[in-house]
């Protein structure tokens, strides 16, 4: 099962849906993790960071292709649309 992580789109917001320590430990369950290229960055993680965690580093349409995806806020703008039926 896939984890997606997209940057933050609202203005200001600097979090992240996860760190890479977390990610690292959502991949030892099992999980597929992917972070979207920048997700991290505002808040001070590295796509380097979340590599070596064992994240794959994604763009948009990927990220929100995944089975579930992790924010920090609601969907902003067109996100909302690029969520499927099914998709947490």
């Amino acid at each position: 099962m896939r984890i997606g992580v997209p940057r933050e789109l609202y203005a200001g917001e600097k979090r992240v849906a996860t760190t890479p320590d977390v990610a690292a430990q959502l991949i030892g369950l099992g999980y597929d993790v992917a972070v979207e290229s920048n997700a991290g960055a505002a808040a001070s993680y590295s796509d380097t960071a979340y590599r070596e965690a064992g994240c794959s580093i994604a763009g948009a349409d990927e990220i929100w292709a995944s089975d579930i995806v992790l924010k920090v806020r609601g969907p902003e703008g067109d996100e909302a649309d690029r969520l499927k039926t099914g998709q947490t």
